[in-house]
């Protein structure tokens, strides 16, 4: 295109986008100075809902070509029809809450999604402001979350990335199918806190098979519901401990004995399985012919009870019992029941 003065040879129009433009009008400023050239007046002193709509029709691949003055002042509701070849609802009441400054690409898509899904157009509906960024972490997560809108007004880029990238670790370790169902249930999550504990529920698999079947009194733990409901009968923090078991570094057994008691066996380079901790209700301390008993009971099974195999391994060395004292079984057993 040229610009024509008189007595003057033509000059050609400069269309590439200034820096102003380039704030304004995001990854579509090249384009946008494609139609008008610097200094890009038109565009830049047009209604903020005109400006996202010619970048909302970029993003969607349109060609506006000789469209784009009528784009930026003709009727709002004909100026959509002609940019997208389509009015989607709500749409037209959108454009003037989207801010001052473009969008990404992938987040005018997901505008239109989410436009069609009554739950997300409701909360667009009744937005003073409508959070692009927020409109954006929804590709950020998991394709069945994708319009989650209400989870992500609240979630951190950081944590919709973290919350994709636990989608994709399902999807390796279980399949594809397990994962969109997790992120299914995750898409229903009513805030924050209940997204976090389900995502964590499912990122974990089940614990492999307890070492021993047990016995009549001493009953293995061996799914995650099962040390998430002992956790909270006995008022201890075993809920926690959940990765120790699906690592296979540890295994939990309830006994049922008396008052009963949380029993946690490890594995010991030394000894193969040995115990490694036993309390009763909110931690408290076995008495003695508890602990006698218990012990009897883990030793039928194969279960070492006593010194810790690294322990032993320490022992044999030139500095014990000179600049190392090697405390006494007894005192070992501190450890593991408490007192």
């Amino acid at each position: 295109m040229f610009k024509l003065f008189s007595g003057v040879a033509p000059v050609p129009e400069r269309t590439e986008p200034t820096a102003l433009l380039k704030l304004v009008a995001g990854e579509f400023a090249p384009a946008v100075a494609g139609m008008w050239p610097d200094p890009h007046t038109d565009f830049l002193t047009a209604a903020t809902s005109r400006r996202h709509l010619v970048c909302l029709a970029l993003a969607q691949g349109r060609d506006l070509g000789a469209l784009a003055g009528v784009i930026l002042r003709g009727r709002l509701r004909e100026a959509i029809r002609l940019a997208l070849g389509r009015s989607p609802p709500g749409l037209e009441r959108a454009l003037g809450r989207l801010g001052e400054t473009a969008w990404t690409g992938s987040a005018y898509r997901r505008l239109l999604d989410l436009l069609a899904d009554p739950a997300a157009a409701k909360l667009l509906r009744h937005a003073e402001a409508i959070d692009g960024a927020a409109v954006g972490r929804l590709t950020r997560l998991p394709e069945p979350m994708g319009r989650s809108l209400q989870l992500a007004l609240v979630l951190t880029d950081d944590a919709a990335q973290a919350l994709g990238e636990a989608a994709g670790a399902i999807a390796r370790r279980s399949g594809p199918a397990v994962a969109r169902t997790a992120a299914a249930r995750w898409a229903g999550a009513e805030s924050e806190a209940a997204l976090f504990d389900a995502v964590r529920e499912d990122l974990y698999p089940e614990p492999p098979p307890p070492p021993f079947a047990g016995t009549a009194t001493l009953r293995p733990l061996a799914t995650k519901a099962a040390l998430r409901d002992a956790a909270r009968r006995y008022a201890n923090c075993l809920a926690t401990r959940v990765t120790h078991a699906v690592g296979g570094f540890s295994a939990y057994y309830e006994w049922t004995r008396g008052a009963g008691a949380i029993v946690e066996i490890s594995r010991d380079a030394i000894f193969g399985w040995r115990l490694e901790e036993a309390k009763g209700p909110n931690n408290e301390v076995l008495d003695p012919q508890a602990r006698q008993d218990l012990a009897a009971e883990l030793a039928a099974l194969g279960v070492h009870v006593g010194r810790s195999g690294w322990q032993l391994e320490r022992a044999i060395s030139r500095d014990v019992g000179r600049d190392w004292r090697l405390p006494s079984v007894a005192e070992d057993l501190v450890e593991v029941f408490g007192a």
